[in-house]
């Protein structure tokens, strides 16, 4: 597959949505403070988006093809499953530090897509959610885990990780990955048999 560039406009315009719906959300953001943000027409924004659910949704699919490019080289260089598991975690959250305003807006305002939209965006969660159920049952069918439901499991992981873009500090006493560290530890310490 070819790596396709975005026309500079193109890519100015999804900035200055993330921006705001990272500030202002995505209701209370218009087609109007986007076009003010960057310095163009309404008639520029339609030349690339349908309309601001478009742009909306383009923000969440691309950094969920970035999530899911991050967990597949992982997986594909692991052999072990506990140690993949752990670095898919720490990938996951590492990214944080780096897609911090795309990562709010892939949590929070996914409900803000209309029906079709979030049915397509749905499929891509669920692979990244299959990811990490394939490699936590791998690590389930060697007995290293406590009896604890494989969904469970998956759904607990991503309840550690989703919501730490909102109380990480970049300034704060504890880098990312030390954070990714101690979820890590926090996720081991509860599913993994001692």
């Amino acid at each position: 597959m070819k790596n396709r560039k975005i026309p500079k406009r193109k890519a100015e315009i999804i900035e200055k949505a993330t921006d705001l719906f990272y500030s202002k959300g995505y209701v209370g953001s218009s087609i109007r403070d986007i076009v003010d943000a960057v310095g163009i027409t309404n008639s520029t924004v339609y030349l690339y988006f349908k309309n601001k659910d478009k742009i909306l949704f383009d923000i969440i699919t691309d950094i969920g093809s970035v999530l899911l490019r991050e967990l597949q080289t992982v997986i594909e260089t692991h052999d072990d499953p506990v140690e993949c598991l752990r670095e898919m975690i720490f990938r996951q959250i590492c990214l944080i530090d780096i897609k911090r305003k795309e990562i709010k807006i892939y949590v929070e305002e996914q409900c803000q897509l209309p029906t079709d939209y979030r049915k397509k965006a749905f499929t891509q969660h669920r692979q990244i959610y299959d990811l990490y159920y394939k490699v936590i049952s791998q690590i389930a069918e060697k007995g290293f885990t406590c009896d604890i439901d494989r969904t469970v499991m998956t759904f607990g992981i991503f309840a550690l990780m989703n919501w730490s873009y909102r109380w990480y500090d970049d300034e704060g006493r504890l880098s990312i990955e030390e954070i990714a560290e101690n979820i890590i530890k926090l996720y081991f310490d509860g599913i993994i048999k001692k």
